[in-house]
C-alpha cells in the first residue's frame, strides 16, 4: 500500500445560488483556487445527462513551475437546485504530483485513486494523505478482453478512442476497463492520458479514452464494445501492437503488466517518437527496460520536436551561433502548412520544456528571430485572442498588467502584430504597453471595436472595449456620445459577450458599466423605453442592471414596457386580452381609491386603520417607507415574471 499527498478541490454551486459552476472549496498550498478551476474546466467533456452520473475522469497538467500533476475527479448525481431551479452536479477532485505517481513504491491504478477519494470528507484546507491499495496486476489482467487490446493499440495512433454500445456496464466495470487499457501500455503514458467513464460526444474535449452513447464527431476512433476491429484501416504499428498483446494470456499477461510499470519515464501520446518506441517495445521482449529513445534512421531529417529540443539546449548554453543555424531549419518547417494537431503537439512540448533565455541572449537578434519563428509555428501568423491566451500559458505564465515576458519575445510580438486578427492585436498591444494599444484603438471605429468584443467572447478584450467606449463617450461631445450609444445599441449592449463570459453578479456589474457609458447618469423613463424597445427578451441580469441604474419614479415605465414587450412577443397586440392587461397596469400604477370615492396618490398619502376609532389615520414615516418598499418590490417582481 502506498501513500500520496493529494491536493483537492470541489467544483459546483451552492443551493439557490445564481452563480455559474466554480471552485467553491479547495486545499491551500501548491495550487490556487483559480488554477484548480482552470484545469478542471480544461478537461470538461460536455453536459452530462443524469444517466451518465456518477462519472469518474482523470486529467493532467503542469503547474506554474512546470511540474507535472495527475488528477482524478468524481462528478456526482444532482441532489440540489440553483437559483434558477436547475439541478446541478458536484465534482470532487484530487491531484498528485507525477513524481510521486511514478515512484516504484506508489504505482497506482485509477480504481485505487478513486477508492481513496471516496474515503475523504473534503473539509478543512490541508492536502490529503491518501492511502492507496497496491497495484494489482492479476486483477487488471482479469479485466482484459479483445476490446481492451484494440483500444490500447489504437491509442498509439495519436487519436482518441471512444467506446460505444457499452451503456449496460456499471461505473465500476467501465473504470476497471480504463485501468486495464492503461496497464497494457508503458506506465509513463499515464503522464498524458485523460480518461473518463462517460463523455458527451457532441462536445469537443481533451479526453483521450472514454465511453459515450453515440460516436464522436471530431475524429476519434469509434470502438463498439466486444465487437470486431473498428471501421477503417488500422495503421500498421497499432495492428502490430494489438497482435503482440494477443500473445499474452494468464500469468504471462500479469508479468507483462508488471514489466510495463517499470517504463515510468513521462511519455506523450502527441509525440510520434514515443508512440513508435512503444509499438516496437513488445517485439522479442527480453529485458524489462524500455530503450532510452527510438532509433532514428541515419538519413532522417530532424523532426520539429528534435529541432525545438536542440534550440532549447542552445539557448540554455547561450550558444547564439548554433541557435542561428537551428533557426534557419526551424523556419523552413514553419513556412509550410502546419496542421492544428501538430501545433498542439509543439505547444505541449514547449509547455513541458519552458524556454528561459539567459541574460546574454535575452534581447539578442537571434533570440528575437527564434521567438518570431516559434510564434508562427505554434499559433500561425494571424493570432486571435484565444491564441494569445494560450501563448501566455505556454511561454510566459499568467496574464498580468505588466507581464514578465522575455524582451526578445516582446520584440517578436511587435513584428507579428500587423498580421494578427483584431482580437489578437488588442491583447498583444495591451502586453506591449499603452502606446501600442492606443495606436490600435485609434484605428478602430466604435462599431469595429464592439464587434470584436462580441465575436471574441474574451474577458480582456471585453474590458478593453468597455474602457475605450467610456473614454470616447465624453459628455461634453454630444456627437461622440451618440456614436458610442449607437454602437452599443447595435451590438445589443454587449449582452452576447457578457452573458457567455460572466456569472450572474459579475454580469450585472458589467451591464451597469455599459448602461453608464451609454447614458452617463441614472436611467429616465425615456431611457428605459428606448433600451427595452431595441431588445428582444434580454437576460434577467440585464434587467437587474436597469433596476440598479434607474432614476426615481421609473418603476411604472419599466413595468409597462416589459408587459408591452411580452404582449408583442406573444402576438397578443390588438386582442381583447391586451386591453385587459393595459387596464390592469393602469390600476396597478394609478392612484389608489380610499374607499370614499376619492383617489389618493401613493406618493402623497399613506393611511392605516385605527381600531379604536375605526377610521383611517395617517401612517407614520417608518410605515410609509415599508409600504413604498413593498410596492417597488412587488412591482419589479411582477415585471420580471411577466417578461420571463
Amino acid at each position: 500500500m502506498g501513500r500520496l499527498t493529494a491536493h483537492w478541490a470541489i467544483l459546483g454551486k451552492t443551493p439557490e445560488s445564481l452563480d455559474d459552476y466554480s471552485v467553491i472549496d479547495c486545499s491551500t498550498g501548491a495550487i490556487t483556487n483559480a488554477e484548480f478551476g482552470m484545469w478542471l474546466k480544461a478537461f470538461t467533456s460536455g453536459t452530462m445527462e443524469p444517466k451518465a452520473l456518477p462519472r469518474v475522469a482523470t486529467n493532467y497538467f503542469s503547474d506554474r513551475d512546470g511540474e507535472p500533476w495527475l488528477g482524478l475527479s468524481l462528478q456526482t448525481e444532482p441532489d440540489s437546485q440553483d437559483g434558477f431551479q436547475r439541478p446541478y452536479a458536484m465534482t470532487y477532485y484530487v491531484c498528485v504530483r507525477w513524481a510521486e505517481v511514478a515512484s516504484e513504491s506508489t504505482r497506482l491504478s485509477y480504481r485505487a485513486l478513486y477508492e481513496a477519494l471516496l474515503k475523504e470528507n473534503f473539509s478543512g484546507d490541508a492536502p490529503f494523505q491518501l492511502s492507496l491499495a497496491a497495484y494489482d496486476e492479476r486483477h487488471l489482467a482479469g479485466q482484459v478482453n479483445g476490446t481492451a487490446r484494440r483500444a490500447a493499440a489504437l491509442l498509439l495512433t495519436g487519436q482518441s478512442v471512444c467506446m460505444v454500445r457499452a451503456g449496460h456496464l456499471t461505473l465500476d466495470q467501465r473504470l476497471d476497463f480504463l485501468d486495464a487499457v492503461a496497464a497494457l501500455l508503458p506506465y509513463g503514458f499515464r503522464h498524458t492520458l485523460a480518461v473518463s467513464t462517460w463523455t458527451n460526444s457532441a462536445s469537443r474535449h481533451r479526453i483521450r479514452l472514454s465511453f459515450a452513447e453515440v460516436p464522436p464527431t471530431h475524429g476519434a476512433w469509434e470502438l463498439p464494445w466486444e465487437a470486431g476491429d473498428p471501421a477503417g484501416s488500422i495503421p500498421p504499428q497499432a495492428l502490430f501492437y494489438k497482435r503482440e498483446l494477443e500473445g499474452y494470456q494468464g500469468d504471462d499477461l500479469c508479468e507483462l503488466m508488471r514489466w510495463l510499470t517499470t517504463a515510468a519515464e513521462p511519455r506523450d501520446f502527441d509525440d510520434a517518437s514515443h508512440r513508435a518506441a512503444a509499438s516496437r517495445l513488445l517485439r522479442g521482449r527480453t529485458s524489462p527496460r524500455l530503450p532510452a529513445q527510438a532509433e532514428q534512421p541515419a538519413a532522417a531529417l530532424p523532426s520539429v520536436e528534435q529541432l525545438l529540443h536542440q534550440c532549447r539546449e542552445s539557448i540554455a548554453n547561450a550558444d547564439g551561433q548554433r541557435l542561428a543555424v537551428l533557426n534557419a531549419q526551424l523556419a523552413q518547417r514553419a513556412r509550410g502548412r502546419v496542421a492544428d494537431h501538430d501545433r498542439k503537439t509543439y505547444r505541449v512540448f514547449i509547455r513541458a520544456n519552458p524556454i528561459r533565455p539567459p541574460e546574454r541572449l535575452a534581447d539578442s537578434s537571434v533570440m528575437r528571430h527564434f521567438f518570431e519563428i516559434l510564434l508562427r509555428l505554434l499559433y500561425g501568423s494571424a493570432m486571435h485572442a484565444a491564441d494569445v491566451e494560450e501563448m501566455l500559458v505556454d511561454l510566459g505564465g499568467p496574464f498580468r498588467e505588466e507581464p514578465d515576458l522575455p524582451p526578445a519575445l516582446l520584440a517578436a510580438m511587435r513584428r507579428i502584430l500587423p498580421a494578427c486578427a483584431p482580437s489578437g492585436k488588442l491583447l498583444i498591444a495591451s502586453l506591449l504597453g499603452r502606446e501600442h494599444l492606443r495606436r490600435i484603438l485609434d484605428d478602430m471605429s466604435e462599431d469595429e471595436l464592439l464587434r470584436v468584443a462580441v465575436q471574441s467572447r474574451n474577458r480582456r478584450v471585453l474590458d478593453i472595449a468597455i474602457a475605450e467606449a467610456e473614454h470616447r463617450a465624453v459628455p461634453t461631445d454630444p456627437r461622440a456620445m451618440e456614436a458610442v450609444k449607437y454602437a452599443l445599441t447595435r451590438h445589443r449592449y454587449l449582452i452576447e459577450a457578457i452573458s457567455s463570459i460572466c456569472a450572474a453578479e459579475e454580469s450585472v456589474i458589467y451591464y451597469q458599466s455599459v448602461l453608464w457609458v451609454s447614458y452617463r447618469g441614472q436611467l429616465t423613463s425615456a431611457d428605459i423605453e428606448e433600451i427595452l424597445g431595441d431588445l428582444d427578451r434580454p437576460p434577467q441580469t440585464f434587467l437587474l442592471a436597469i433596476v440598479a441604474e434607474a432614476a426615481p419614479g421609473t418603476a411604472s415605465t419599466l413595468l409597462h414596457t416589459l408587459a408591452g414587450g411580452t404582449v408583442r412577443s406573444l402576438g397578443l397586440t390588438g386582442r381583447p386580452v391586451a386591453g385587459h392587461i393595459k387596464a390592469g397596469l393602469d390600476r396597478m400604477t394609478g392612484p389608489v381609491d380610499d374607499g370614499n370615492g376619492r383617489k389618493t396618490s401613493h406618493r402623497r398619502r399613506f393611511q392605516r386603520f385605527d381600531p379604536t376609532s375605526r377610521r383611517l389615520k395617517p401612517v407614520s414615516a417608518f410605515g410609509k417607507v415599508l409600504i413604498g418598499a413593498s410596492i417597488i418590490i412587488v412591482t419589479m417582481g411582477l415585471a420580471l415574471w411577466l417578461w420571463l
